[in-house]
């Protein structure tokens, strides 16, 4: 197993390839919520009431009603141009084909999380009303913008009425191994780098 596992980072390394890691979050601490919020977000909680796996998930509503409120669940830092990332999580909706719904979008951030450096875009495809939907993106980074160093993933809400409530759970991403993968409340995991400290500590 040893001798196959350098054979791939050996070849990863030979073909460019850049070996990417995931990691899952699901608000099971019991109190986390988010990075940060922007817009009418009205309150947000770790709740038990409504979940998708294990006993916790989170809630947020907006209020006053008006533009569009955000939620920040995951927040990828270190990288580079041309990275991939993907990430995903699962949201309750029962108002089928209307609003309230919500979808997955991004920001760029710089070194700091809380520092908006312009848009990443997302998903055009809203939540469908029919109870848990994992919604799921893939950004391309645009690191040719010097302050483009970090992606921020959003939870947006689209409400009819303050009373209006959304459930986020069980966030998933997958990045580079070189970037760090943080969510609220922990510190990130960054995969392990395919160089040849890392090929020579498998003999130790």
């Amino acid at each position: 197993m040893k001798l196959l596992t350098i054979a791939a980072l050996i070849a990863a390394m030979a073909t460019g390839a850049v070996a990417q890691h995931t990691r899952s979050f699901g608000w099971e601490d019991g109190y986390s919520t988010v990075f940060g919020t922007d817009g009418n977000v009205g309150g947000v909680a770790n709740v038990t009431d409504v979940v998708h796996t294990g006993a916790s998930a989170l809630f947020g509503y907006e209020d006053p009603l008006g533009g569009t409120p955000q939620m920040y669940v995951a927040w990828i830092s270190d990288l580079q141009n041309g990275d991939v990332v993907t990430a995903s999580f699962w949201t309750y909706d029962t108002s089928a084909g209307v609003s309230p719904s919500s979808r997955i979008w991004g920001h760029y951030t710089d070194n700091d999380h809380l520092n908006y450096t312009g848009s990443a875009g997302g998903s055009g495809t809203y939540s469908a009303g029919t109870g848990w939907e994992q919604l799921t993106w893939t950004w391309t980074f645009d690191g040719t913008d010097p302050n483009h160093l970090g992606l921020m993933v959003e939870f947006r809400m689209y409400s009819v009425a303050v009373e209006d409530g959304y459930w986020c759970d069980d966030v998933i991403v997958t990045a580079p191994d070189h970037a760090g993968i943080w969510f609220p409340n922990q510190n990130p995991v960054v995969g392990e780098n395919a160089n040849w400290g890392g090929v020579k500590s498998l003999y130790k």
